[in-house]
């Protein structure tokens, strides 16, 4: 898969993960989730796979406009995604995606106040 398609597929799943819907998604939301996982929210408050649960088993949200996403390779299958969430809070996000037995799971996000 190029950098190009890489691209593709992360931004598909970051949009799923921030409207909080899992169509399309196999396995649902919680899939996407790596056991390691850890998130700095814009709140400041840190989240794990298991407490970030709660959220992404709550009903879908609005869909979200993510804008400026762009992706960077850091190694084999790890991969650092950023983007802009717009509005009148815009929110700045970050965050890395590990390729683990052929799915993308995402290991680190990172959200902070935006422009």
């Amino acid at each position: 898969m190029g950098i190009g398609e890489v691209r593709d597929e992360l931004l598909r799943l970051e949009s799923a993960l921030a409207s909080r819907d899992p169509t399309g998604v196999e396995g649902g939301l919680l899939s996407l989730i790596a056991e390691d996982f850890v998130e700095f929210g814009r709140s400041g408050r840190i989240w794990t796979a298991l407490s970030i649960k709660e959220i992404l088993e709550a009903p879908p949200g609005e869909a979200v406009r993510i804008e400026d996403f762009e992706v960077a390779e850091l190694a084999d299958g790890v991969v650092l995604a950023t983007y802009v969430i717009p509005g009148p809070a815009s929110v700045n996000r970050s965050s890395i995606w590990v390729n683990r037995g052929g799915q993308w799971l995402l290991r680190f996000h990172q959200g902070t106040p935006g422009r």
